[in-house]
């Protein structure tokens, strides 16, 4: 793509957005404030369905990625969307994210791996599917955190090896970037919605196994270290309250941060995104020592920001409300 069809994509976008926030104005699809949200003032929710339009649209024009691609971020759009009106159950969508990451790996002919390897990259696409949907809280979070991701994935395809179409990699930092003018920002215009979270999760899942299979780096699974560590981390303190994990919460580290301190959305987001572009700026050279030493380094790594996580996560939960 030549820099004018970025333009011409870029005002589409926004288009795209503006059209559906008078749609969902129309039809009421907003975001009321209660005891497990952080925002305040209805806002407009499921502003990522234009991602997954997009995203889709181009997929389908370009020819790349091919047609499991889009089957199977129809799926997971689809689902998403449906989830923002209607709160669908886990037993309507855990099959449904299970199908969209089959289709995932059906465009990456990865089907045929064996049986046992092949379970084990469902069990963790499907994770990492969820944990971007619980991780989608606060304003700027989703948006800059994957706009983080995407740049580190560029860097890796253009100066470390080049396993994809870059043209793909430009089209969705594009949308992430206009999707934040929307979303980063004190009164957040939209949220993302479950269909934007999910979307948004299937792309880079998609890009990261692709990435792994084309480099054989596995260590590259850590540029979605600091969302691993918190959901990981929280499903944990959450079973040992004998809560629900599938129910809305405000337990997340940025959560209970916000919550105790007062800290601004923004401030959070900012937060996360710094430590993950350093923590992927560390990845990338460590990808290129022998893997003994990877496995050393990135053990340390992961000690190292739980052992933070646990200590700033007591101290939080210790300061009175």
């Amino acid at each position: 793509m030549n820099s004018g069809l970025y333009v011409a994509s870029a005002l589409l976008l926004f288009a795209g957005f503006l059209l559906y926030f008078r749609v969902a104005r129309a039809y009421n699809i907003l975001d009321v404030p209660n005891h497990r949200t952080m925002h305040e003032g209805a806002t407009i929710r499921g502003g990522g369905i234009v991602i997954f339009i997009a995203v889709a649209l181009y997929a389908l024009l370009a020819g790349s990625p091919g047609w499991y691609f889009v089957a199977g971020i129809t799926v997971m759009g689809i689902t998403g969307f449906l989830d923002d009106l209607y709160n669908l159950t886990g037993k309507v969508r855990f099959p449904l994210q299970l199908l969209s990451m089959i289709f995932v790996l059906a465009e990456l002919q990865l089907l045929q791996t064996n049986i046992i390897w092949l379970i084990i990259i469902l069990i963790i696409a499907t994770g990492a599917l969820n944990a971007f949907n619980f991780m989608d809280g606060i304003n700027g979070m989703t948006g800059g955190y994957a706009t983080i991701t995407i740049l580190s994935m560029i860097i890796v395809n253009s100066f470390v090896q080049n396993f994809i179409s870059n043209d793909f990699l430009y089209f969705t930092l594009l949308t992430l970037i206009v999707f934040n003018l929307f979303n980063f920002r004190k009164k957040a215009v939209c949220f993302a919605g479950d269909v934007g979270s999910l979307t948004i999760a299937f792309i880079l899942i998609f890009i990261l196994i692709k990435m792994i299979h084309e480099t054989h780096q596995f260590i590259y699974i850590l540029f979605l270290t600091l969302y691993g560590i918190d959901t990981i981390f929280t499903i944990v303190q959450r079973l040992s309250l004998r809560q629900n994990i599938f129910e809305a919460h405000r337990l997340h580290l940025f959560q209970v941060v916000i919550s105790k301190t007062g800290m601004p959305h923004l401030r959070m987001s900012t937060i996360y995104m710094v430590l993950q572009l350093v923590i992927n700026i560390l990845i990338i050279q460590i990808a290129t020592i022998p893997i003994q030493q990877q496995f050393f380094y990135a053990f340390i790594m992961l000690l190292g920001l739980s052992v933070c996580y646990i200590i700033i996560k007591k101290k939080m939960m210790q300061i009175a409300a």
